[in-house]
């Protein structure tokens, strides 16, 4: 049997997006959407069955971390996509070894938290790296927006302007939302670690931590956003992913963000967790960062809950600063990507923020399923040299980039 297929484990709202970004496409006769939990791989599939009724979808229920399980459903499948858990990255790698299929993910860590399970960083994946190569096979990993988008815009300004180096790389996000419940567009256990954790940033060849002061700022986004307070966040893979994977020197990454919720910023909203828990109980027994995220509806509800009223607004938006040199000039690039939920949610299952996400990893297993990518091994989107074709396809497929340079002699 000829291998036609593209697999997605995870079918949350990043999943669903990422599906339907690939239902448009005529590349994939079939697709398999792959979840623990049935009703979300159901749901998926009558959503997608009503846009595209030519493409053929299959669901199973499956536990991610089993990878006996996972290899037998892959054997017929060219590409998985992994838009579940960190946690499940190493089981599902195992399984495409196994089956002889190339491998996709939205994000690694950088480094290993304390107290968080083994098998969630970028160097467990790394130490894969040769029997991906001895097998043929391309894993990519870290190919959501931030990561993944972000580093193909890096890639992109490094190889169309034949830059020696870079100076920095600044990403800045802020989202602001109205919303009559305790809502986030993304994982509430995600955000609280990497805004709780002590930031850290990369520089002199290192990631390093900054203090709290350092790393608060206040940053002048575009209408509707406007002057909102950022903070940097910890351990963002760009840190690893950038430097590592880009074929020039790179000397500072920093990437922040902030949030708007009805009148509260970012700060305010995880104090109003906090309250929340402290509401239900003083004592916390496990871990603390999963029962403050219990206080937040679930983002896999986040379109429904807009359907609703519920949530009445939602705006994304990242700013990407990147200072690079070439001989004795330096390049000053600038990219601001903003979406509003009100234009585009007919179009998708999610979130802005999901929306965002679903773009690179979609275009990736089109690229690997037309031969564009034939790098075998694991590797990050930043040492793809089809950077810019595929930051090309997000803006023909509907994300807005507005993009400027400037050049200081």
């Amino acid at each position: 049997m000829n291998k036609i297929s593209v697999a997605i484990v995870g079918c949350g709202a990043s999943g669903s997006d990422i599906a339907l970004q690939l239902s448009k496409t005529n590349l994939f006769s079939n697709l398999l959407l792959l979840d623990i939990n049935p009703k979300r791989t159901k749901k998926l599939s009558k959503k997608l069955r009503s846009i595209n009724k030519k493409i053929s979808i299959s669901t199973f229920r499956i536990d991610a971390t089993n990878s006996d399980s996972l290899s037998k459903l892959l054997l017929d499948v060219d590409i998985v996509i992994n838009a579940s858990s960190p946690l499940c990255n190493l089981p599902i790698m195992e399984a495409c070894l196994e089956s002889g299929t190339h491998y996709l993910d939205l994000a690694s860590d950088p480094f290993r938290y304390s107290g968080i399970e083994k098998g969630t960083t970028i160097d467990e994946q790394l130490e894969l790296n040769d029997r991906f190569i001895q097998e043929n096979l391309i894993a990519i990993t870290n190919t959501g927006f931030s990561p993944g988008l972000t580093d193909i815009i890096c890639k992109h300004v490094v190889n169309d302007y034949s830059l020696d180096s870079l100076i920095s790389v600044k990403i800045h996000f802020a989202e602001v939302i109205n919303s009559k419940k305790l809502v986030l567009s993304w994982s509430p256990y995600i955000l609280l670690l990497e805004v709780i954790s002590p930031p850290t940033v990369f520089s002199n060849g290192s990631i390093n931590e900054i203090s709290s002061q350092e790393s608060s700022r206040q940053i002048n986004f575009p209408e509707p956003i406007g002057k909102i307070n950022i903070r940097i966040f910890n351990g963002h893979p760009e840190l690893r992913t950038i430097p590592d994977f880009l074929d020039v020197p790179v000397k500072y990454i920093e990437i922040g963000g902030g949030m708007r919720l009805n009148d509260m910023q970012l700060n305010d909203i995880i104090v109003e967790s906090l309250c929340n828990q402290i509401k239900k109980s003083v004592i916390v027994t496990g871990d603390l960062l999963s029962e403050l995220s219990k206080h937040f509806e679930s983002p896999d509800e986040f379109s429904d809950n807009y359907r609703k009223g519920i949530i009445t607004k939602e705006v994304f938006t990242s700013i990407i600063e990147i200072k690079g040199k070439k001989s004795d000039k330096v390049l000053e690039y600038r990219a601001v990507i903003q979406q509003d939920l009100d234009e585009i949610f007919e179009n998708i299952f999610g979130s802005v923020a999901t929306f965002m996400v679903s773009f690179v990893p979609a275009i990736i297993a089109n690229e690997i399923k037309s031969g564009n990518i034939n790098q075998t091994g694991v590797i990050a989107p930043a040492a793809l040299d089809v950077a810019s074709d595929i930051l090309n396809k997000c803006k023909i497929q509907g994300l807005h980039i507005d993009e400027s340079i400037k050049w200081i002699n």
